[in-house]
């Protein structure tokens, strides 16, 4: 956890939240904060064995869906948060941190968890970081986001950043914003200890509380008030908000390690296969259970609705019902594993304020009850179970006085008659846009999703690829569109692979050619490669792909273009030397791949004394440019430049205050050249030169005169509340030198993130993005077009309906993600891919 004051005394002498916790640390060594008196200690093995017997690791089947209960955390941290340590928030970020990324991991081995995510404040630089690997647990990415309230980000593909709201907006429009552009990647939003940031007991739910769409609640956090998230909860799933609970250590302090470490508490997903996104979508159906650490208490709660024997409901579960007469047969089943010395109780909606349905009393290490089940007068109700007991406060900011403390909880079971609940927040958002615009869908069937689409157009079909999540599974597949109109059926590149992202396209006739990285099915540890795969005969068939990257280390975020018309240039970040670094390949002519951004990097292993003195600047997130006479321009986000790359904040010399906070790293824009297919790459060069900004995301072409224009998204470095805005930078010397930044369709109101740059037929360099400017909140698809003279033109919107991100554009065609067809403002997953012509 973090306060947004600093750490110590506010002028007014009390002791900030941050504070309390350090304040506190040694009385939460003694009390056993997350534990049982007797059950102080680091798990054995003998007992981290048990729990994984006891439900983590084996298959079972629920409701006729087979799959296995994983322990994990949701919420962890490291020295990547300027925080991020006992030493660093004792000394207001002075001195030297004490928690690097891989000693927080290998506690998380130790525990035996299955998952773990490093959820640094407002930062995805963790997963930068060499030690982010492991062979015994799945790394699941995530980040601690947005400056107030905090929420958890798992599986988002790189920071989520926390813009400002217009005057006179809602004070949570920032924080739908965010969620939605979560759900663009279709990662996870977990609301972080929600009795610091949407509720408090005495004035119950802010304005925060009124965001649609989280996946998950903070019920268990031990640096938090764990009954105070428990109202919470009740009271949104009472108000028809439909999420799965989890559990935080929310540890920055290995010295607390025996006790509130990570997996303590621990959450349980029920994953249909061991993955990262097996993990995901557990936690999106909010198939979750918490308990106070590995051992337990284990709960589960089932429900045979239809009365046939067939307990075919878990928590997290919505079922849906013709009327209010169940079978009566109808019945829930609690499972109750480990949990001796603990009382268990069963609620129903409203929750704890109308006391519990029933209550079990287990005495043996695995006990299961079944309870009629029989619906009342409401359309909409739910169902959960949670276990208490005497002893240690459940959280640092519990009532100690409490004679039964929290120690695990279970998602509801939701049951509704006729429909599913939709949410009654206490501010509606502003009713979204219908008017029609002119977009075609391409790719994605109702109810899943198809994001992070690319095109490719030629004189006779549009190319187009893109993610498709599936059945757990990320697939890469390709179709094309004839000029007439005509769409073929997909075509899955990545065959029988899991974990294929990040497609990219281009053509030339009857040559396509497709690259994506791709895990091949592994993820202990991560080790994703580059794959290219081409086709002859326009798209028809492919050849099987081709491996590019050496496999040592983490290949990511491929960019494809070609030379000539012939030759395909690959260029992708990859750490397989230590930092992540450029690599680019032009194939057909290099054997292997080179390095582009290692010349002027210092790297260094740092010392044992301060886990943030490491030094590895990134190189990442390339895109590429190719001229009319060969010539090939990459360009990325590098923060080299930065004082102590990779980690917020900054570690100051002895005896002057600490800077930065959680702000991010001076990432600037950085292009190699190379100027002729057989000649070599040219140094790095500054693109986007300034001390005092965070430039990422970079877009690249070649305009018709061989002018090089680049553009990219600009923050300042503050950590949260501030808006992304464009910027452009011209070459016409081949990309050797840069003019001064040029502000692109600057809209201080808004944030504009994600732009891509092509050439119209006509040779004019257009620009694509997706921006928060519009009345209704959403996400909509901006363009906007370089001429010379003249400058950048005034933004035009192309889209209208629903949120609509992630844009890729070529020779005026713009494919883009929206979720416009979906039916729910939560729990629907539907994104789908449409395209449309700007010329």
């Amino acid at each position: 956890m973090e306060s947004s004051e600093p750490a110590g005394r506010t002028d007014s002498g009390e002791l900030t939240r941050r504070t309390f916790v350090v304040g506190t640390a040694a009385a939460v060594a003694v009390a056993g904060i997350g534990a049982g008196t007797a059950e102080a200690a680091a798990p054995t093995d003998g007992a981290v064995a048990a729990a994984r017997a006891a439900g983590t690791g084996g298959f079972e089947w629920h409701g006729g869906r087979r799959g296995q209960w994983l322990a994990g955390d949701t919420h962890v941290h490291d020295d990547h948060s300027s925080d991020g340590s006992l030493p660093r928030q004792t000394s207001k970020q002075t001195k030297p941190g004490n928690l690097p990324v891989g000693d927080q991991i290998g506690q998380g081995e130790r525990t035996g968890l299955d998952f773990m995510p490093l959820t640094d404040h407002r930062t995805y630089d963790q997963h930068w970081d060499p030690q982010w690997e492991s062979s015994a647990l799945l790394l699941v990415p995530g980040e601690e986001a947005n400056g107030s309230p905090h929420a958890v980000v798992l599986g988002a593909v790189d920071v989520v950043v926390d813009g400002a709201n217009p005057a006179g907006s809602a004070a949570f429009r920032h924080v739908q914003q965010s969620v939605w552009d979560v759900h663009a990647q279709d990662a996870i939003w977990s609301q972080a200890h929600p009795d610091d940031g949407e509720y408090t007991p005495a004035a119950g739910v802010n304005d925060n509380a009124s965001v649609q769409g989280a996946n998950l609640v903070e019920v268990l956090n031990v640096a938090s008030d764990p009954d105070a998230e428990i109202d919470y909860a009740e009271n949104r799933w009472n108000a028809g908000f439909r999420f799965g609970v989890s559990a935080a250590s929310d540890c920055h302090f290995r010295e607390l390690w025996g006790i509130a470490g990570p997996g303590q508490p621990t959450t349980r997903v029920f994953a249909p296969q061991r993955s990262v996104q097996g993990i995901l979508d557990g936690f999106r159906n909010g198939h979750t259970t918490v308990s106070q650490n590995i051992q337990g208490p284990f709960l589960t709660l089932e429900a045979d609705v239809d009365g046939d024997g067939e307990f075919e409901a878990i928590g997290g579960d919505e079922v849906v019902v013709r009327d209010h007469r169940l079978h009566k047969r109808a019945a829930l089943r609690v499972r109750v594993q480990g949990g001796q010395g603990t009382t268990v109780h069963l609620y129903a909606a409203p929750g704890r304020s109308a006391g519990p349905v029933e209550t079990f009393t287990p005495q043996t290490a695995d006990e299961t009850y079944e309870v009629p089940l029989a619906l009342t007068g409401a359309d909409h109700t739910w169902y959960r179970v949670e276990a208490r007991s005497p002893g240690s406060p459940s959280g640092a900011h519990a009532n100690p006085g409490l004679p039964d403390q929290l120690r695990g909880a279970t998602t509801p079971i939701f049951l509704s008659v006729g429909a599913p609940a939709d949410p009654m927040p206490e501010i509606p958002l502003p009713v979204a846009d219908t008017t029609a615009d002119p977009a075609e869908l391409v790719v994605g069937e109702q109810g899943e999703f198809a994001g992070f689409p690319d095109v490719a157009v030629d004189e006779e079909f549009t190319h187009i690829v893109a993610e498709v999540h599936e059945n757990q599974a990320t697939k890469v597949v390709y179709l094309r569109r004839s000029a007439k109109g005509k769409l073929t059926r997909a075509l899955t590149l990545s065959g029988d692979s899991a974990t294929a992202r990040s497609p990219r396209v281009v053509a030339s006739g009857a040559r396509v050619w497709v690259v994506w990285q791709d895990e091949l099915g592994q993820e202990q540890p991560h080790r994703p490669v580059i794959l290219l795969a081409n086709s002859t005969d326009g798209g028809r068939s492919f050849s099987a792909p081709r491996q590019l990257s050496s496999g040592v280390g983490r290949a990511v975020q491929p960019a494809l273009a070609l030379v000539d018309g012939t030759y395909p240039l690959v260029a992708w970040a990859d750490n397989s030397v230590g930092a992540f670094d450029v690599f680019a390949q032009l194939i057909g002519v290099d054997s292997t791949p080179v390095n582009i951004s290692a010349a002027g990097k210092t790297t260094s292993a740092g010392t044992p004394e301060d886990a943030r003195s490491p030094r590895f600047p990134a190189s990442l997130f390339p895109a590429i440019a190719v001229g009319g006479d060969g010539r090939a321009v990459v360009t990325w986000q590098d923060d080299r430049f930065d004082p102590d790359p990779l980690w917020t904040g900054h570690t100051p010399p002895a005896g002057q205050p600490a800077s930065g906070g959680t702000d991010p790293d001076n990432w600037q824009i950085l292009a190699a050249v190379r100027t002729a297919s057989g000649r070599s790459w040219g140094a790095p060069v500054q693109v986007s030169a300034v001390t005092d900004r965070a430039d990422r995301h970079p877009g690249l072409a070649i305009a018709a005169d061989g002018t090089v224009v680049a553009i990219w998204e600009s923050g300042a470095l503050q950590s949260s509340g501030a808006n992304l805005q464009l910027r452009s930078s011209r070459s016409t010397d081949g990309g050797t030198t840069w003019t001064p930044f040029e502000q692109v369709a600057l809209a201080p109101q808004a944030m504009s993130q994600r732009a891509v740059l092509s050439c119209d037929p006509d040779g004019a360099v257009r620009a694509v993005w997706y921006d928060s400017r519009a009345a209704d909140w959403r996400w909509k698809v901006f363009t906007a077009t370089l001429t010379t003279g003249t400058g950048w033109s005034a933004a035009e919107q192309v889209t209208t309906r629903g949120n609509n991100t992630w844009p890729a554009l070529d020779r005026g065609v713009v494919v883009f993600a929206s979720d416009r067809a979906a039916t729910r403002p939560q729990r629907d997953r539907t994104q789908q891919v449409y395209m449309s012509s700007l010329h």
